[in-house]
């Protein structure tokens, strides 16, 4: 298979990519206290805008003043956000790259992160708080959306708030959102649902989740399978994650190049893959095993122009070793969100 088709057109159910190298949607941890973005995670999507994506996922961004997860996170939960959204899809999107937002809920990772305030888990939430939920993240796609996004993808993975529903470990209900997959499945649909309604059924959707569990991955994927064919035509593609979603180091193959081989095989929405990807091979590997495209997401922040190289010279392989100094919150005074890529912003 030629590298090529990684640049090719990528037509899916409402959306046309221009290519199937996808900017996954990369923690900045750049945020102000409250969660205004900085200048720098403006510059950040500038520079991405220039490369030869596909699609640019966003940061994560919280859709409740109670679900945010990190103290850096950015934010979508009112329309003070939307001067925030705006310039993230301008300048990511000046030149016709796609710019989708990823919205999500921390849950149980919103404890210490959320000034206080009270803490939902599937375990814990009434009716009237799941209903709040659904309408919040409608809000937050309509609002992406009036800022100029191309899209909407879910984070339903990284045992987020959406995650824990689906996983039985973190969901013990007993009524319609717990007990079998498409019953802890059920809130991801209607959010689903809810976005469509509000943003209108022409409305670009992904869904991030994780491809497998951390103990019985079978009947997990017996389960995520059930629960993926019941939103075939709501979906545009579904991202797959996994349980250890980025390991340090530099991975032998994609990460979850295996979970994505059969999943392609027994749904009917697109798969993308990510995580692992250093170099076109590993990226054709991952074409051939069935996904639509793949997303990219340290090499990124390490060499901003590793799309360019990879698509302008043989051979090439990422320079990111995959410290995991990214992982940490970012210093607007050294400049550095990668120790091997030197500053973002000049002096």
């Amino acid at each position: 298979m030629d590298k090529s088709i990684l640049f090719a057109p990528l037509s899916l159910k409402r959306i046309t990519l221009p290519g199937r190298l996808i900017r996954s949607a990369t923690e900045l941890f750049g945020s102000t206290p409250d969660a205004h973005i900085r200048p720098v995670e403006v510059e950040i999507y500038r520079r991405l805008g220039e490369e030869p994506l596909g699609m640019i996922l966003t940061s994560h961004t919280c859709v409740s003043p109670e679900g945010r997860s990190n103290p850096y996170q950015n934010a979508v939960w009112d329309d003070g956000y939307l001067p925030d959204a705006e310039a993230i899809a301008q300048a990511g999107g000046k030149r016709g790259v796609p710019v989708v937002m990823q919205i999500g809920h921390g849950g149980m990772k919103a404890e210490g992160n959320n000034g206080g305030l009270p803490v939902l888990t599937p375990d814990n939430m009434t009716h009237e708080q799941i209903r709040s939920l659904v309408r919040a993240f409608g809000e937050a796609a309509l609002r992406a959306r009036k800022a100029g996004m191309a899209g909407i993808m879910l984070h339903g993975a990284h045992l987020y708030l959406l995650s824990q529903f689906f996983y039985p470990k973190f969901n013990h209900r007993t009524d319609a959102y717990g007990g079998c997959a498409l019953n802890r499945f059920r809130v991801l649909r209607e959010i689903m649902e809810e976005v469509l309604t509000v943003c209108g059924e022409s409305c670009p959707l992904f869904l991030k989740i994780n491809g497998d569990d951390e103990g019985n991955t079978e009947e997990y994927h017996r389960d995520l399978v059930e629960a993926l064919r019941s939103a075939e035509g709501l979906l545009d593609a579904v991202e797959i994650s996994g349980w250890h979603s980025a390991p340090l180091g530099v991975a032998e193959k994609p990460y979850f190049l295996d979970n994505v081989r059969r999943l392609s095989r027994e749904i009917g929405t697109p798969v993308i893959e990510v995580g692992g990807f250093r170099s076109a091979p590993a990226m054709l590997e991952a074409i051939e095993a069935g996904a639509c495209a793949v997303s990219v997401c340290r090499p990124l922040l390490c060499e901003p122009d590793f799309p360019t190289k990879i698509r302008d010279r043989d051979g090439v392989v990422s320079r990111c070793v995959g410290c995991g100094f990214c992982f940490g919150p970012y210093d607007p005074a050294s400049g550095i969100r990668c120790p091997r890529a030197g500053r973002i912003l000049p002096e």
